[in-house]
C-alpha cells in the first residue's frame, strides 16, 4: 500500500474556481443573480431599509466591472 503526495483533485477544484472568478460573463451572472430578485423586494416597499439595499450595492458595481472587462476584451480583440 503506497501512500500518494499529490493532491491533484483539489488542484483542480481550486482551478476551476480561479476560472470561474476570473471569467466577466460569470461576474454578469451573479450580479444579475444579486441585483434582480433585491430590485423586486426594494420596490415592494421603498422606505423600509433592508438587506437588499445591500445587495445591490454590491451587484451594480460587479455588474458594471464585468460588463466593462467585456467589453474590454472585444474591442481589444478586433485589434489583434
Amino acid at each position: 500500500m503506497t501512500v500518494s503526495n499529490s493532491h491533484l483533485p483539489m488542484l483542480k477544484f481550486f482551478s476551476l474556481c480561479q476560472r470561474f472568478v476570473t471569467n466577466p460573463f460569470f461576474g454578469v451572472l451573479v450580479s444579475l443573480i444579486l441585483i434582480l430578485p433585491s430590485l423586486y423586494v426594494i420596490l415592494g416597499d421603498v422606505t423600509i431599509f433592508r438587506k437588499e439595499y445591500v445587495f445591490l450595492a454590491v451587484g451594480i458595481p460587479l455588474y458594471v466591472g464585468s460588463l466593462n472587462k467585456i467589453f474590454n476584451n472585444i474591442l481589444n480583440s478586433d485589434n489583434k
